[in-house]
């Protein structure tokens, strides 16, 4: 390290790898600035040294632990819980899982369970190691949460009723009294200013080429196969891949943006566990249908011969016991998804010509909902810093060419076509009914509970 004073200001001289001067050197002729190449470079070299997502010996036995105990005492302590969508909490419903969190984030627990996700994502990823492990993660952490409160559960994201939208950006989910905003640095809402190993809390919707929510379309083609190995990493040709829960949960992950897109800090955003919640739910709405509609042994359909293999992080417990019917029928279940006519939520409305659920718009200018909300500075912009990402959510469908920048003129056009389909009185609304979709919708409530 050596000093220099030259312009009367002092500057710093460090002697840095060769990696890092490689990175310099091979951003010198690439169409980009300066700031952002040493930006980029700077950040490399600052993630290598740091061990700041390596568990240590405590944190791997403390994982060790639960595991352990789920064998001893299979059922959990806080006792059997049902997980609704997230806007259909009640107010106070809401208010004490935000504050759950709270208490996580501010005693290191979020940050314990997002480095064993940024740990296990190399070992779980493009297998099918990805959906049990998924399951018990969530389980293990739900009851983290009900340690703090035990009337607390944790919610899902139906991201169905997003993708129903003139363009998700505008959803009702990004606004104070939800999730927080979207654009940037989180600023708004109770997870405001979180912190991460990465840096702040970051989202940036719909701006990444990759990233895209999944549909109940693609729910219900999901729903077609019969073999945990048609939905499941690794895969026979890129066509099957459209069946696959994993590359379809990231192509959500990838749209949200900033820290869930990258698979190192993921788990440190709330939204990560809404996510993750429903893609469980529509796990456990398939291997309802394996039992029902296939003649299939859920628990006995491991693709592979890993099914003994320890689980990773959860040493006391393997890979099958991430497929076991145990989770939903002693730990969880879940609520039916929101559905006409009522959507049972005061940020969701009831689409007549879609039959669907759909959220609520935040615009003021363009809206073809039936509610508009007080004016929410949708077009604020906040400071968003480029990160490189460490662990990328990948593979992942591309985005569906609605993104941030194209958020109003979608919705005019919405509004645009509403109107004249209402003046034309081209499209009549069909007659008020429960949706017969597919979807995230269960058949029966052997393992779900409806919503009224």
């Amino acid at each position: 390290m050596a000093f220099k004073y030259g312009d009367g200001q002092a500057h710093v001289c460090l002697k840095i790898p060769n990696k890092t001067s490689g990175c310099f050197q091979e951003a010198e002729f690439q169409p980009v600035s300066t700031e952002f190449v040493r930006t980029s470079c700077l950040q490399d070299l600052i993630w290598s040294l740091s061990k700041a997502t390596n568990l240590s010996e405590a944190d791997s036995r403390y994982f060790k632990e639960l595991s352990e105990r789920f064998l001893q005492f299979p059922s959990p302590k806080t006792g059997f819980r049902q997980r609704k969508e997230y806007r259909q909490l009640s107010r106070q419903e809401r208010s004490n899982f935000h504050r759950a969190l709270q208490i996580l984030y501010e005693e290191g627990t979020i940050r314990l369970y997002a480095k064993l996700m940024a740990n296990a994502n190399p070992e779980v990823k493009l297998s099918p190691e990805f959906l049990g492990f998924q399951r018990v993660f969530l389980a293990f952490f739900e009851e983290e949460l009900r340690r703090v409160d035990d009337t607390v559960s944790l919610p899902y994201w139906d991201y169905t009723a997003d993708f129903e939208t003139d363009n998700p950006v505008n959803s009702i989910l990004w606004t104070p009294d939800l999730l927080g905003n979207g654009n940037g640095q989180v600023v708004t809402g109770d997870f405001r200013h979180w912190r991460t190993t990465h840096g702040p809390l970051q989202r940036r919707y719909g701006e990444s080429n990759y990233g895209v929510l999944i549909s109940r379309d693609v729910i219900a083609k999901i729903m077609t196969k019969c073999d945990a190995a048609d939905i499941t990493y690794p895969i026979g040709t890129d066509i099957d891949e459209q069946y696959v829960m994993e590359y379809h949960q990231n192509g959500v992950f990838n749209w949200v943006g900033g820290t869930v897109a990258d698979a190192d800090t993921a788990a440190y955003d709330p939204v990560f566990y809404l996510i993750s919640a429903c893609t469980d739910h529509i796990w456990e709405v398939f291997q309802y249908r394996q039992r029902v509609a296939c003649n299939k042994v859920p628990a006995t359909d491991y693709p592979n011969k890993d099914a003994f293999k320890k689980m990773f992080g959860f040493s006391e417990l393997i890979n099958a016991h991430g497929y076991s019917g145990h989770w939903t029928t002693a730990w969880y279940n879940y609520t039916r998804a929101p559905y006409c006519p009522n959507c049972n939520s005061e940020f969701l409305w009831c689409d007549k010509l879609k039959t669907r659920c759909v959220a609520d718009s935040r615009r003021n200018d363009f809206n073809i909902g039936p509610k508009q909300h007080l004016d929410l500075n949708i077009d604020t912009e906040v400071e968003y810093i480029p990160r490189k990402i460490a662990f990328p959510q990948l593979p992942s469908p591309f985005n569906d060419g609605r993104t941030l920048v194209t958020g109003k003129r979608d919705a005019k056009r919405a509004f645009e076509a509403r109107f004249m389909r209402r003046r034309n009185n081209q499209v009549k609304p069909r007659v008020d009914k429960p949706s017969q979709d597919v979807g995230i919708t269960p058949t029966t409530n052997e393992t779900t509970t409806e919503s009224d």
